[in-house]
């Protein structure tokens, strides 16, 4: 299939795809807003996507309330998260639409049934005293490159077969990142608890709720 094939049937699904710059991470376009409110049209996808191999989708209202977990820091927390949500969900985790990045992070993807907010940072850890954000989310006015751009794989499902998750489903998958924070909240922030759990990165197995995709 063709990047156009591709753009054109992620758009057919109400998602909200735009050319990239892959080494930016933003779309290649002078503007994008109107773009968070609207779909791009066929002509719009045609003059794109003739030569760009690179693409993004943006996220929010816009794409049926689409939102994304991104784990850096090559998806050392991924298999933690991956633990708590087998846990406290059984079945949420095979659900999710998930694809590896070029870093050795991953995307796991969704739609809401209840509006998304924008991009949050909900678990980081201290490198050498300083905090790095090792999952946060791309909600309303976000975005994030996606395959088929060279280096993005997906891993399990397709953005055409996007789960939509119930606002009790969706919290599972928040809180489960929240649960790994290992920095202490300013006074302003509202505090999350402190219980990593398990082994960093890679598969997870589970007895009772199956396993996590290999990344």
């Amino acid at each position: 299939m063709s990047i156009l094939e591709t753009a054109t049937s992620y758009r057919r699904t109400g998602l909200c795809v735009l050319p990239a710059i892959a080494t930016e991470k933003r779309p290649a376009l002078s503007s994008w807003k109107p773009y968070q409110t609207r779909l791009p049209t066929d002509d719009e996808l045609r003059a794109w996507f003739t030569d760009s191999q690179v693409m993004c989708l943006v996220t929010g209202a816009v794409s049926g309330n689409l939102e994304m977990l991104d784990f850096d820091g090559g998806g050392a927390l991924y298999g933690p998260w991956a633990e708590l949500v087998m846990s406290e969900a059984p079945g949420l985790l095979e659900r999710l639409v998930i694809e590896r990045s070029p870093s050795g992070g991953c995307h796991v993807v969704y739609r809401s049934e209840v509006a998304v907010s924008g991009n949050q940072k909900l678990a980081q850890q201290l490198v050498d005293g300083r905090p790095v954000t090792l999952i946060e989310t791309r909600g309303e006015g976000g975005l994030f490159l996606c395959d088929p751009t060279p280096g993005y794989e997906l891993k399990q499902s397709r953005f055409e077969d996007m789960p939509t998750l119930s606002a009790v489903e969706r919290d599972v998958l928040i809180k489960a990142a929240g649960a790994l924070n290992e920095v202490i909240p300013g006074p302003d922030s509202p505090r999350v608890p402190s219980e990593p759990c398990g082994r960093p990165g890679g598969r997870v197995p589970s007895e009772s709720a199956g396993r996590a995709v290999d990344l």
